[in-house]
């Protein structure tokens, strides 16, 4: 087994044990080690070392191990003991085995390169194998470009002890995101928006090298042959706005938006033509092969602005400002990655708890940026503190939502602290409404209360459509709850008045605890996809007013 192919079966084999593996990358794997006993060896080797893995992932029933290797797997008997451990014990387990898997891999070259003599350099998780220390001092090196905006941004280059700052200038070198968005501009007007985390390279200022990450580019004149390296592909410019994903087994993806640019995969023949494309085509180009694949253009993956108003959603801000809600969530990622500030008079930002994802939980939104939640995977979510509740009687929450799937009791919203006893009578602290998708079934709900501590339930009684933008809200006018989707009213019924008492705290994309601690521990009720857009009125909005907000939007891009 030759060093490029160990590194691919060793990235393949660490995505299954961060259950990030991808249909398309399983497959890949089981190729590897099918017919392969060298593979199949270090498989094993890792699978004995990390039980934990063919717990959770299984041994890949697909290939036909080596009888000898067969008694390394895990066995059933393994499996089921292993269930016994509780959580935390699993995720200790897990830290321990990595550093075992480390040692263990180093051990295992070792022995190769004494009978092969393949020499593979030492790695860290972190620094790609290509990246050298720089061998000039960071003073002594050309600047290229300016560090100019960020969203969390947590920017380092390699050899300076701090992280960079806005408006810091940007030498040739190594460069780190470990955290947010950053937009570099280059002297020759080139701009760059990095999504972390990532790993990157300036060359020049009409090049970049990207060992890892996400980046959208936008080429002014002056930049026309701008090129883009990954670890697969060489990429060239003619004038253009386009996207670059490079995934950790090194596979890359190039979204073009508009203009043109020519794509040369790194393992292509040397006579092959470079890939020429053009506006709203993409193609994908795997670590391991140098045939390119036409794929979709995900007009709504990649942010391309920070700090711009997209055009066309200017009309849907003002139209919302002139109805007037007490809160708003625009769903734009903040100076610190951390608030989600509320633009209305009560002014209750919200915060944002997302340290179990890898990405930033922001994407494009139906207006501007959004909200994106990855559901109980990652358990993230956002907590207003100091929800301030609506004492009028009358109320509107209403939302721009795209569901990726439907976990249970899925939150859009929810100011709650209500169980119910066996005769389904309410008991808790209280609150205002429930508001996100009905329990398994995933259609669209609401639960208000009203002046009498009554709950009044509504439901659609159909899922919501996934993968969709779809602008929902209820209103409750101090006489009756209607339950709207697209403008279009689903249930009704009557509700006197509105409950103004209920816990200090609002959470979007989950349901919190009775002490508003953290989410609730038997219905957390995470959200998986985009929130956008989240008003709430002291007043209830008519079925006109709802209408527009439902019309006045831009024409929904495509997506993937």
């Amino acid at each position: 087994m030759d060093s490029q192919k160990q590194q691919e079966l060793t990235d393949l084999i660490n995505l299954l044990l961060d259950d990030h593996l991808s249909d398309s990358q399983r497959d890949r794997l089981t190729e590897l080690l099918r017919d392969d006993r060298d593979a199949q060896q270090l498989y094993a080797e890792y699978c004995q070392a990390h039980a934990m893995l063919a717990w959770e992932h299984g041994v890949l029933p697909e290939v036909d191990f080596d009888p000898m290797l067969s008694e390394q797997l895990p066995t059933e008997q393994n499996t089921n003991r292993l269930q016994a451990l509780r959580w935390w014990q699993r995720f200790a387990l897990a830290a321990s085995v990595l550093c075992m898997l480390t040692l263990g891999s180093s051990v295992y070259l070792a022995l190769r390169q004494q009978a092969t003599v393949v020499q593979v350099e030492p790695s860290t998780p972190d620094v790609p194998d290509a990246i050298q220390p720089p061998r000039v001092p960071w003073t002594e090196r050309t600047i290229f470009a300016t560090f100019v905006t960020g969203r969390g941004a947590r920017l380092f280059a390699e050899d300076l002890p701090t992280n960079l700052r806005q408006g810091d200038s940007l030498r040739s070198g190594h460069y780190r995101l470990s955290d947010g968005f950053a937009e570099v501009k280059f002297r020759n007007n080139v701009e760059v928006l990095i999504e972390s985390p990532a790993d990157f390279e300036i060359v020049s200022d009409m090049k970049m090298i990207m060992h890892r990450g996400r980046l959208s580019a936008s080429v002014s004149p002056e930049g026309i042959g701008f090129s883009v390296e990954t670890p697969s592909i060489d990429l060239t410019d003619f004038g253009t706005e386009f996207a670059v994903d490079v995934l950790p087994n090194q596979t890359s993806e190039v979204h073009v938006f508009s203009g043109e640019v020519k794509v040369a995969p790194k393992l292509a023949p040397v006579d092959q033509e470079r890939v020429q494309l053009n506006a709203n085509q993409a193609t994908r180009v795997l670590g391991t092969s140098g045939i390119p694949e036409g794929i979709d253009i995900a007009m709504d993956r990649f942010f391309r602005h920070l700090n711009e108003t997209p055009e066309g959603d200017e009309a849907y801000q003002q139209l919302i400002d002139k109805l007037n809600p007490v809160s708003l969530y625009r769903m734009a990622p903040s100076v610190d990655g951390v608030i989600l500030a509320d633009q209305g008079p009560n002014q209750s930002d919200g915060i944002l708890l997302a340290d179990h994802m890898i990405n930033p939980p922001f994407k494009p939104g139906r207006i501007g940026s959004s909200l994106y939640l990855e559901g109980p995977y990652a358990g993230a979510y956002a907590k207003v503190p100091r929800y301030v509740p609506v004492e009028k009687g009358a109320i509107t929450v209403c939302a721009w939502v795209k569901a990726n799937s439907r976990p249970r009791w899925a939150a859009i919203a929810k100011h709650w602290s209500i169980e119910f006893d066996e005769n389904n009578n309410p008991y808790g602290i209280g609150g205002q409404f429930h508001f996100g998708l009905h329990d398994y079934t995933g259609d669209l709900e609401v639960q208000v209360r009203d002046k009498d501590a009554n709950v009044i339930k509504l439901r659609e009684y159909q899922p919501l459509p996934l993968g969709q933008w779809q602008h929902v809200a209820f209103v409750a006018d101090g006489q009756n709850v209607r339950l709207y989707r697209n403008a279009f009213e689903v249930a009704s019924a009557r509700c006197d008045g509105l409950a103004t008492n209920g816990p200090p705290s609002m959470a979007i994309g989950a349901k919190l605890s009775h002490d508003c601690s953290q989410p609730d521990d038997r219905n957390p009720g995470y959200w998986h996809g985009r929130i956008d857009e989240l008003a709430i009125f002291d007043r209830a909005l008519t079925p006109d007013e709802l209408s527009q907000l439902f019309e006045n939007v831009p024409a929904v891009a495509p997506t993937k």
